[in-house]
């Protein structure tokens, strides 16, 4: 009987989760919807800088990758927010319809009062009214009655103002909704032909960097190797931050200072700090001012080859050239490193939260200095090679590694 009532449960959970996915607002779309349109728009200008070198590049069949999957999302948001629209044209339709018969019958009845007011006119000259009265009873309740009756009027006359005015405001939302629905519609029009365009484009730039697969599987595998020995490094600096911290509270903690540490000891300033980054989820700033995530986090096969599969523990940031690496929360430096000649890395600790910033040429901070957010820590490598600007960006919390793009503003 238990098990089919969490049965029961469940299936009631999945119900209501679902119905809140397939209800999104007309509000979320929209801002979908432009977030979208200006990733695609950074794209096309990062594309546009890439193009003047003949040869097809690795970066740009990436970036067009990225723009085909955005321009698919601005699709399939576009389609939603139409259905959303329908929705509400069909819901502004049946409403003007029920408030024109509520209009039809208060008008019908503000009517009958008036024509009844007309046929008893001689009744109703007040005074000659009140006079024949036989007594002051009779007086005062004559009185009340052309009071209630003038009330009534009145309310009537208010009822259908305001049924009127109501009237006006959903004829008003209808026309809007309609109008942005007929906008939509050519903008799903435009993004499809776009895509058709982009695919072509693409598999053309697959065709021509397939005639050299084997040099491009090469320097993705001299790449993956550079990127492993980086993340030991950065294992290796994170845990003897934690290492250490663990220790300076086990030392506070036998001076009755802190209790027993967990996985990783915080003084009271470290766990404000943190509680503070956690509650910034979805809402950190961008480490590059503008840029398009080129690679995403966790396992996926190369834009490529299927053959190779990439690892990422982070997230990969096409940007423009010069661009300056910007810290996306207040925080310590604990290292500098240099894992090749051409990358330079900074790895920043919010609490028990870390950020790392690599392929940098540059970097404008050293090991124990305070940052704040947006401040410029460094300058993002250009690979002349590729003609590619490109920033890696990770985010761990201890140990364990988090996907930056669900903790990045959209």
């Amino acid at each position: 009987m238990r098990t089919r009532w969490n049965i029961g449960l469940l299936l009631l959970m999945l119900l209501f989760s679902m119905g809140g996915y397939a209800q999104r607002t007309k509000e979320s779309l929209e801002k979908e919807i432009k977030s979208l349109q200006k990733e695609i728009e950074t794209a096309n200008k990062l594309l546009k800088e890439t193009s003047k070198s003949k040869e097809v590049t690795l970066n740009q069949v990436s970036l067009m990758d990225k723009k085909i999957k955005d321009r698919q999302k601005l699709i399939n948001a576009c389609n939603e927010q139409i259905k959303v629209l329908d929705k509400s044209i069909n819901k502004g339709e049946n409403n003007i319809k029920s408030l024109n018969g509520e209009l039809k019958k208060l008008s019908g009845e503000y009517a009958k009062m008036v024509r009844f007011a007309y046929k008893n006119k001689s009744h109703y000259d007040k005074l000659e009214f009140l006079f024949a009265s036989k007594g002051f009873n009779q007086a005062f309740q004559r009185m009340r009655y052309i009071q209630q009756f003038a009330d009534a009027r009145k309310t009537k006359m208010n009822q259908i103002a305001n049924t009127r005015q109501k009237v006006s405001k959903e004829v008003e939302e209808l026309r809007k909704n309609k109008e942005q629905q007929a906008a939509l519609l050519a903008e799903q029009k435009a993004q499809q032909d776009a895509l058709i365009k982009e695919k072509a484009e693409l598999d053309a730039q697959v065709k021509q960097l397939k005639k050299k697969e084997g040099s491009i599987q090469k320097n993705i595998k001299d790449k993956q190797a550079q990127a492993k020995k980086f993340q030991k490094q950065i294992d290796d600096i994170i845990a003897e931050e934690i290492r250490k911290a663990n220790e300076r509270a086990a030392k506070d903690a036998k001076k009755g200072k802190n209790p027993k540490p967990d996985k990783m000891a915080l003084t009271p300033s470290e766990k404000l700090l943190s509680t503070s980054f956690s509650a910034n989820k979805g809402n950190l700033p961008w480490p590059v001012e503008r840029g398009v995530v080129s690679s995403s986090f966790g396992k996926h096969a190369s834009a490529i080859s299927d053959k190779v599969t990439l690892t990422n523990n982070g997230i990969d940031i096409v940007t423009t050239e010069n661009a300056q690496a910007r810290c996306v929360f207040d925080g310590v430096v604990v290292s500098v490193v240099k894992p090749s000649a051409s990358n330079i890395g900074i790895i920043i600790r919010h609490g028990d939260y870390f950020t790392v910033y690599s392929q940098l040429d540059a970097v404008y901070v050293n090991r124990g200095d305070k940052v704040k957010t947006k401040q410029d820590i460094g300058k993002v490598h250009t690979d002349r090679s590729e003609g590619k600007t490109e920033l890696h960006f990770e985010l761990r919390k201890g140990t364990e590694t988090l996907n930056p793009s669900q903790w990045l503003a959209r």
